[in-house]
């Protein structure tokens, strides 16, 4: 790759880095002029595509990718999220399987894995893998946060309230932790616990919807 597609390319890793997946689509075309079977480059137009919420065209992308190169984890799990965002969450389940089969270590593909099994409904395995993200990253907060939505829902309250409490403590400013614990209180029947939460969520985000919205039910 010469100097000028090198750099071409890096505009477009650093446009989806910000945000910016139209602008790396077009730089993406004048790469493909040369290079039409890259599959590295079709993996960044998956990408670019899924951020615009195209996630059937960004299967496509995967599947030509993995047509071309099998090998590495980071294909398998991107087709895995395409899947995923079209809740087609069995066959997601699949693609990270194969991602975590080339790169065990991948703590990408297994907090996918884990929300994959929450959408299916398999709890307790969402939550083995939780655990495993956790054990390196123990300040990782989307996967405490979802920990405790799987926690809530096997009706282990509890240990969902604690582990929302915990993300508090690492951002005080969560509003989504503040928001599940006062939801967590009301699953259980506690409405004066669960009123407190929404009030400290509205605290955190006066234009919190759904807080709104809950605060107005238990006061009705």
């Amino acid at each position: 790759m010469n100097t000028r597609k090198a750099y071409t390319a890096a505009t477009v890793i650093r446009d989806i880095q910000r945000g910016r997946p139209e602008k790396a689509l077009k730089s993406l075309e004048k790469l493909f002029r040369d290079s039409p079977d890259n599959p590295a480059l079709w993996n960044l137009k998956g990408i670019a595509l899924g951020m615009l919420g195209e996630h059937e065209e960004s299967l496509g992308c995967y599947e030509r990718v993995l047509a071309s190169d099998p090998s590495p984890a980071v294909y398998w799990n991107n087709k895995g999220l395409a899947l995923q965002n079209l809740e087609r969450y069995a066959e997601a389940e699949k693609m990270y399987l194969q991602a975590l089969e080339r790169e065990p270590e991948s703590l990408e593909a297994r907090y996918n894995l884990a929300n994959t099994l929450q959408s299916l409904g398999r709890y307790e395995e969402a939550l083995t893998y939780y655990e495993k993200v956790l054990d390196f990253r123990p300040d990782h907060i989307l996967t405490m946060l979802n920990m405790g939505n799987a926690l809530a829902a096997l009706k282990q309250y509890d240990r969902a309230i604690a582990t929302y409490l915990e993300i508090l403590e690492i951002c005080p400013e969560y509003p989504d932790a503040a928001y599940n614990i006062g939801h967590t209180y009301e699953e259980q029947g506690n409405q004066i616990q669960a009123a407190d939460w929404y009030r400290r969520t509205l605290a955190i985000d006066p234009n919190y919807h759904h807080a709104k919205e809950q605060l107005t039910q238990l006061k009705g």
